[in-house]
C-alpha cells in the first residue's frame, strides 16, 4: 500500500473494542492431509479482535510521501513529517469512535469496515486496522465478499515489516477508484528480483525495472503484477460477490492468488488447502532470486481505505481501462476536476466505500 503509486512516475505504465455480541469464532483444527494446519479462522467480532485501530491523518506511508515530495528525513520521522502532504482526505479514528460512528460493524457474522459518508469537510473518517501479531511463513486466506467501489478510494489489504522497505511489504489487495483488476506487489530493499515466469499477472512497470522489487530502484513501486481478469478487485469483484485472496510465504518464495466466488478451490472451502494443486498464481516472487528469509521480516497485516493520494490523484483524469475501469475517467464521471474536491463535496457517494469480510484464515 505504501508504494503502489503510478501516475507521477515515468517508470510506470501506469487498522480495539468489543461492541456487539456475535456468533463468530476463531478455532484451531488438527493437521489435515495437506501440509498446512489451520491455526486461526476469524469471522465477525473475532476478526476485529485480531487488530488494533491505528489513528492519524494518513495511510500513505513512508514511500508514497517520499516519492511525492522528493525526499526528506528518514524512518519514522520521515513518515510523520511527510504524510500530511500526500494523502490528506481521511482521518483514521480509534476503536471507540469507529464503533460509535458505525464505521465498523458485525452483520450476519461478517466484518464491515467503511468510510464516513456524512456531510462534507476537509477529511472523512476512516478505519485503519493493523494486526496485533506479526506473521512470517504460512498461508493467509482472506474471504472478501465486498470491497470499496467509488472514485478516489484507495483500498488495500497488505503487510509490512517494521523496517520498511528492508523487511519487505506484500500487497494482497490493492486498486483505486473503479478499477476491476487487482494489483499484487512486493517491495523490498536492494537485491530482490521476481522471476520472469511462474505467474499469470502482468508486470506493472513497462521498463527494465519491471521485475526489480527494490523500492528505491523503482520509485517506491517494487515489483507489481496486475491480474489479467476484470473480476479480481472493486466493482468487478463485487459483481460476483467477491472471492478469496490467498498469499503463501514459504521456502519457495512469495505467491498470491485471487479466486472468484464461483471458482474457489474445494480444498479452501474444506479448510484443507493445498496450494500445489491450485492454478498458476497471479504473483510469484521466487526464493531463487529473492529469498524471503533475507528480504522479509515479521509482517504486520493492514486493512485500510485511503481517499485520494498519489495513485488516485495521478490517474484521476485517466480512463484506467488498462486496469478494468470501464466507466471512463473519474474526472469525467464525477464532474470534479480533482479527487479532493469530489471527496469533500459528495459524501453520499462514499456509502459505496466499504468492506464486507467473511473471514481471515491463517495456516501454518
Amino acid at each position: 500500500m505504501r508504494a503502489a503509486v503510478v501516475a507521477l512516475s515515468a517508470l510506470s505504465a501506469t487498522a480495539l473494542a468489543s461492541h456487539s455480541p456475535s456468533s463468530s469464532h476463531r478455532r484451531s483444527l488438527p493437521k489435515r492431509s495437506s501440509s498446512y494446519s489451520l491455526t486461526t479462522h476469524a469471522v465477525g467480532q473475532d476478526f476485529f479482535d485480531l487488530f488494533d485501530f491505528a489513528t492519524g491523518s494518513d495511510n500513505g506511508g513512508i514511500a508514497v510521501c517520499e516519492f511525492a515530495t522528493g525526499g526528506g528525513s528518514s524512518g519514522a520521522a520521515r513518515y510523520h513529517e511527510l504524510t500530511w502532504r500526500c494523502c490528506t482526505m481521511i482521518t483514521d479514528v480509534d476503536s471507540s469512535t469507529a464503533w460509535s460512528n458505525d464505521l465498523v460493524q458485525v452483520k450476519d457474522g461478517r466484518a464491515h469496515i467503511r468510510v464516513s459518508s456524512e456531510g462534507s469537510g476537509s477529511t472523512r473518517q476512516a478505519v485503519k486496522l493493523t494486526s496485533k501479531n506479526q506473521y512470517s511463513e504460512g498461508l493467509y486466506i482472506w474471504d472478501v465478499e465486498r470491497m470499496p467501489q467509488v472514485c478516489g478510494a484507495w483500498p488495500a489489504i497488505w503487510s509490512s515489516g517494521a523496517d520498511w522497505p528492508n523487511q519487505g511489504e506484500i500487497d494482497i489487495v490493492e486498486y483505486v477508484s473503479h478499477q476491476s483488476m487487482n494489483s499484487f506487489s512486493v517491495h523490498t530493499g536492494p537485491g530482490c528480483w521476481a522471476g520472469s515466469s511462474g505467474y499469470t499477472g502482468t508486470e506493472m512497470l513497462a521498463t527494465s525495472f519491471a521485475l526489480d522489487c527494490d523500492a528505491d530502484a523503482t520509485a517506491s513501486q517494487g515489483c507489481g503484477f496486475r491480474t489479467t481478469r476484470n473480476n479480481t478487485a472493486g466493482i468487478g469483484a463485487n459483481f460476483g460477490e467477491g472471492g478469496v485472496y490467498a498469499m503463501e510465504w514459504s521456502s519457495d518464495g512469495i505467491k498470491a492468488w485471487f479466486f472468484a466466488r464461483d471458482s474457489i478451490p474445494s480444498d479452501i472451502t474444506e479448510k484443507n488447502p493445498d496450494p500445489s494443486s491450485w492454478a498458476t498464481p497471479d504473483m510469484y516472487v521466487a526464493a531463487s532470486s529473492c529469498d524471503p528469509s533475507t528480504y522479509f521480516g515479521p509482517q504486520t497485516f493492514v486493512v485500510n481505505t485511503n481517499l485520494c493520494g498519489t495513485w488516485p490523484n495521478g490517474v484521476w483524469s485517466t480512463d484506467n481501462s488498462y486496469a478494468g475501469q470501464s466507466e471512463g475517467s473519474c474526472a469525467a464521471t464525477t464532474g470534479f476536476a480533482t479527487c479532493e474536491e469530489y471527496v469533500q463535496s459528495r459524501g453520499e457517494d462514499f456509502k459505496h466505500a466499504y468492506w464486507r469480510i467473511a473471514s481471515f484464515s491463517i495456516y501454518n
